[in-house]
């Protein structure tokens, strides 16, 4: 990974819906040669997974996260996890952390036990992201809207022209509708990475424990990928971000150690995880059904959208 895919990388990782061109816009290379850069790193396994979602209020559910200290083996088993009926998705890192998201229906449920089995013991506390609320309402979305909700969720990262056919919609159409609800922040994002499939620029992830001493403007000096991902209880901060070589990164998770207000700084990378984007289609369509239900079609799902994937 050199420089300008570090570039390309955390655009990505920032906006995932971004197009190749603009993004190329941004690093100085064209539409094209941004695509190639990005398969390239599709097929080495550091971006895995482009997790676009609804927000939770969307779909009249509760986003609540769990955080398990279980050692991060070769692979999830995907089997055991679909089971959980509620899950969303799960975030490896190592060396020891699972998080994983469930879209629930109560706003204060139980832990599940079978999560604890699979990724290893929960950690104390229950912690909620800082996540800006949607302003739109699911009586806000139109039918189209549900439609185009649907083919942003199961192709991110096709051209216009293949989600607007899944959607049965034209692309100049299906852009306005997404803009809506990118705007109205209806489309969340979570990007499943794996920062060890690739060599190159030092690529660190950093969990900050804080208390209420921690200036948070420190934050806002530090090279960041991604927005600082903050939780309740405890109260921390995720920081994902590069570095010329790990020696740099090493000197930076020792100066964030020493900061007051810190009360611990444990190095986090990036190892995969799982992305429920079949359970997530399947409550849309419930959704879109239960509102629509006189003029309600399944969207169109091509043979062949996957090989017009960008």
């Amino acid at each position: 990974m050199d420089r300008t895919d570090l570039g390309i990388f955390s655009r990505l990782v920032t906006d995932a819906l971004s197009s190749d061109e603009a993004i190329g816009r941004e690093v100085g290379l064209t539409g094209k040669a941004v695509r190639t850069r990005r398969k390239r790193m599709e097929a080495a396994g550091v971006l895995t997974e482009y997790g676009i979602h609804p927000a939770a209020e969307i779909l009249g559910r509760h986003a609540v996260t769990w955080r398990f200290a279980g050692t991060v083996g070769p692979e999830l088993p995907l089997s055991r996890l679909v089971e959980v009926e509620d899950l969303a998705y799960v975030m490896r890192f190592r060396p020891n952390l699972h998080v994983a998201v469930r879209f629930t229906k109560s706003s204060d449920p139980t832990e599940d036990p079978r999560l604890s089995v699979i990724l290893g013991p929960p950690l104390d506390g229950l912690p909620e992201e800082r996540r800006p609320a949607s302003s739109v309402h699911a009586d806000d979305l139109s039918r189209v809207d549900w439609k185009v909700l649907e083919a942003v969720v199961r192709a991110p990262r096709a051209p216009y022209s293949v989600k607007a056919k899944l959607a049965d919609v034209s692309p100049r159409t299906f852009r306005m509708h997404q803009a809506k609800l990118e705007a109205t922040r209806a489309l969340e994002c979570v990007m499943i990475l794996n920062l060890e499939r690739e060599a190159g620029l030092a690529t660190y992830g950093i969990w900050l424990k804080v208390d209420d001493s921690f200036d948070e403007k420190i934050i806002e000096s530090l090279r960041l990928w991604d927005r600082p991902h903050w939780t309740g209880n405890p109260r921390g901060v995720y920081l994902l971000g590069s570095a010329e070589n790990y020696f740099e990164a090493r000197e930076l998770e020792l100066r964030l150690r020493s900061l007051p207000g810190v009360v611990g700084a444990d190095p986090l990378i990036p190892a995969g995880g799982f992305f429920a984007r079949e359970r997530f289609l399947q409550w849309i369509r419930t959704e879109r059904e239960r509102r629509f239900p006189s003029r309600s079609r399944t969207s169109k799902d091509p043979a062949t959208v996957s090989a017009a994937l960008s």
